[in-house]
């Protein structure tokens, strides 16, 4: 579904990714895993062209979609979950969902079945979503996203900052969605979190890809475990 071609990317003059290659299949869950600055958010920025790309294709349904606008690649059918979610603080939360599906004509089982992966949601739908906890926007980013419908799913350190049941929450519905049929890319610095739900993963490292394979796999090499497994 998705295939990045020797990605270089970067910021102003600071090269960030070098030459990266990746793959995502239909109906899989692929994370991304690495330090603080090996590049991940920017793996994600560049899929949906937050930034372009200095060199190198992003190809998603076999089409090269590197010139588009982001705009024009939610209609294309890719959604992405930013970190530290990006809600719209002064909107509710029913219109922050509303404008997650601008791109649709939703209906009343769309907004279902996100209230259905996050009841609060619906007890706070009319709510500021500024008002709302850690845990609560992110649930909301990912149901805004999700309103898009989405081919593919990108999400940018769905964890960060939240506690440790509200994580497992979130894991839990990230499995969840991708049982339902949508395919997800998730960058993570939960390294643990991110190879118990995933079936591949990709270790990067100062905007390269280090290793790459079977979650399972990764999971038992002995220079991940010590590096970002903490073992």
């Amino acid at each position: 579904m998705l295939r990045l071609e020797g990605i270089e990317a970067g910021y102003g003059r600071c090269a960030v990714l070098r030459g990266l290659n990746l793959e995502v299949g239909k109906g899989e869950t692929v994370a991304l895993v690495g330090a603080n600055g090996a590049g991940k958010t920017t793996v994600l920025r560049t899929i949906s062209a937050l930034i372009r790309p200095r060199a190198g294709r992003v190809l998603f349904d076999g089409k090269d979609i590197s010139h588009l606008k982001p705009h024009e690649i939610v209609c294309r059918g890719l959604s992405h979950v930013p970190e530290r979610r990006g809600i719209f603080a002064n909107l509710t939360v029913y219109e922050n969902l509303v404008v997650g599906g601008y791109t649709q004509r939703l209906t009343s089982k769309d907004f279902e079945e996100v209230y259905t992966l996050f009841p609060v949601l619906r007890e706070r739908a009319k709510q500021s979503a500024g008002t709302l906890s850690g845990g609560e926007q992110q649930m909301l980013a990912i149901s805004r996203a999700l309103l898009s419908r989405p081919k593919l799913l990108l999400l940018d350190e769905p964890s960060l900052g939240l506690a440790p049941l509200v994580t497992k929450k979130i894991f839990e519905t990230i499995q969840r969605i991708s049982s339902q049929g949508t395919t997800v890319l998730l960058v993570e610095q939960n390294a643990h979190a991110a190879l118990k739900i995933s079936q591949r993963a990709y270790v990067l490292e100062v905007g390269e890809v280090r290793f790459a394979g079977s979650s399972k796999e990764l999971q038992a090499n002995d220079e991940i475990r010590r590096a970002y497994l903490g073992e």
